[in-house]
Formats: structure tokens, sequence, C-alpha cells
């Protein structure tokens, strides 16, 4: 019995150690704890402005035509005028104009009248939108005396080296007879007026133009029509145009224009003759500019253009008159 219990134990100790020997020990992972930093959220309010109306510039100056063989003055035509722009939001413009005309008449040869005779005012209010990039449409009313005008005027700019636009007007008139300061002489030395009868008409402008370097060259059409009579008056023009040349604060360009077609008639169907009414071959009539810039200051500018006009206009023997004219603007442009 004794020999037996050492037998058992013997094989005891011996399965214990082959089981020890058998058993896998897995390995111990240590977790590490992964700590998520919260970042704050900012959040992007867009605020949009609120439109305004802004005063963008103002233009004011001078405008003195004179042409040559005309009765009256020493000056010619003139005439006051004033341009404010102003701006709403990104896409809305608008402006207000208005000119201010009169005549000088220190040497008048068919009245005595003041240094200054006060023709006419007009005035000018419009706005315009720009649709998508580098086109806009513009309206505008225009008054002066006795007729009303209603514009729309489409801009368009499709790439760099082309713009232009195209202006339909309508014009309302009063109908009644006006004093058009046209004299005639008769054989006898008397001096009359010719007078016409107002009519409501349509008139279309149109200037497509190519530009490169500064250089532009621009097709110009101009037509008025009457619509209760056959008066007319329409021509058409080619414009060359300069890059600016700058020394310092000094900035100077040129233009010219050649008129290749001018024609008027009047109401009753006979041709308007006269001095600056009618021209017969292309280039008779030309007329060159040079545009001068001082720039005061980063928002205020002088400026002034000097133009002359010359040529040959029909008369009604058929036969042409050499005639000219002088043309000087000048006055201040402030940005805002």
């Amino acid at each position: 019995m004794k020999k037996l219990a050492l037998l058992l134990g013997s094989l005891l100790v011996v399965g214990a150690t082959a089981s020890a020997k058998e058993a896998v020990v897995a390995p111990v992972e240590v977790s590490k704890e992964v700590v998520v930093v919260a970042e704050p959220v900012v959040e992007v309010v867009v605020v949009e402005e609120t439109p305004t109306l802004k005063l963008t510039s103002i233009k004011t100056g001078v405008w003195s035509e004179n042409r040559s063989g005309k009765a009256g003055g020493d000056l010619g035509n003139n005439s006051l005028r004033l341009y404010t722009n102003f701006s709403y939001g990104a896409d809305w413009y608008g402006w207000f104009n208005a000119r201010r005309y009169f005549n000088s008449n220190t040497n008048g040869s068919y009245a005595e009248k003041d240094l200054f005779d006060k023709v006419a005012t007009r005035t000018y209010v419009g706005v315009g939108r720009n649709l998508f990039e580098n086109y806009s449409v513009e309206l505008q009313y225009a008054a002066q005396g006795s007729w009303d005008k209603y514009a729309i005027t489409g801009n368009f700019a499709p790439t760099s080296w082309l713009s232009g636009y195209l202006m339909y007007e309508y014009k309302a008139d009063d109908g009644k007879k006006f004093d058009n300061k046209d004299f005639t002489v008769n054989e006898e030395g008397i001096v009359s007026v010719v007078q016409h009868t107002n009519s409501d008409s349509n008139y279309v402008e149109f200037q497509p133009k190519l530009s490169y370097n500064g250089w532009g060259i621009s097709y110009y059409f101009e037509g008025e029509y009457a619509i209760s009579n056959d008066s007319e008056v329409q021509y058409q023009q080619v414009r060359l145009f300069t890059p600016k040349a700058k020394y310092g604060d000094f900035a100077v360009s040129g233009e010219y224009r050649g008129t290749l077609q001018y024609e008027s008639k009047k109401e009753n169907g006979s041709k308007d003759y006269g001095v600056g009414t009618r021209m017969k071959d292309a280039f008779d009539v030309n007329r060159i500019y040079a545009h001068g810039t001082y720039a005061l200051t980063e928002t205020t500018t002088i400026f002034t253009s000097l133009g002359y006009e010359f040529g040959k206009w029909e008369q009604a023997d058929g036969s042409k008159k050499d005639s000219y004219m002088t043309i000087v603007e000048a006055g201040v442009n402030m940005k805002f």
C-alpha cells in the first residue's frame, strides 16, 4: 500500500509538470488611451453689406465752339456743363448731368444782345445696370424746353480689343414752331428767320470700337428721323484714337474724326444747305482733338480738349465753301 501511494504521487507530479510545459502564456497587451482634443468649431458668418447710394465723381467745365461765318459772336456757341455719377451696390449706377447753353454776341450782326445770350438749359437723368461681365444696359431721360427724350443704351465689351454701344432714343416734342436761328437774306438785303415745325422723332447712335495697346479705331453713326414729316439728319464718321503720352502728372492723347457722310433735309423735303449742315464728298470735313490732363491729386484732375474742324461744306448752288471751327473744353474732374 505504501508503495502504491508513492507511485500515484509520482504520477501526479509528472502530470503537473507536463501540463505546466504545455500551457501557453498569452502576451499581455497594454492598451494606450487615445485622448482626442476637440478643436473649437469656427462658424463663418457672411454678412452681406447693405447697398448704399454713393457719389463716385463730379466733373464740371465749360465747352465753347466757334464756326467761321457764324452770325454774331466772338466766342460762338458755349455751354457750362456738370456731370455727377453715382453707384448703388456692385451692379447699379446712375448720373445727373446738366448743360446751360449761351452765345457770345459781342459782334452781333442782326440784333443788339447781351454779352452772353442765354439759349437753353438741358438736364439728363440716367440709371444703368451691369448685367454680367462687360455688358450693361442704361436708361436715360433728357429735357430741354419744348422737348423730352427717352433713351435706352446697350454697352458691350466681349473682348479686350472690342467694345462699343448702341443707343435708341425717342424724342417727344410739343409740335410748336421755333426759331432755330437760321437766317436768310433776300435780294433787297432783308433778313428773315426761317421757322420749322417741331416733330416727334426717332434717334439712333451706334459706335463699335477696336483697341490695341492704347490705339483705337471706331465707326460712328448718328441719325435722327422725324415722325410727322420728312425731316432727317444723319452722318457717319471714322474715328482714330492714340495712346496717352505721360510725363509726370501730365498726360496727352490725340483723336481724329473723318466724316464719311453728313446729310440733312428740311420738313418739306428740300436740302438744308448751309455751313455745317451738309458735306458732299467723303473726308471733306475733318476734325482733330488734343486731350490733356494734369493730376492735382490722386482723385482730382484738370482736363482740357482742344479741337479744330476744317473742310468744305456744300452750298445751295452745288459749290463748296471752306469752313473751320474751333472747339475748346476745360474743367476739373473729382473722384470719390
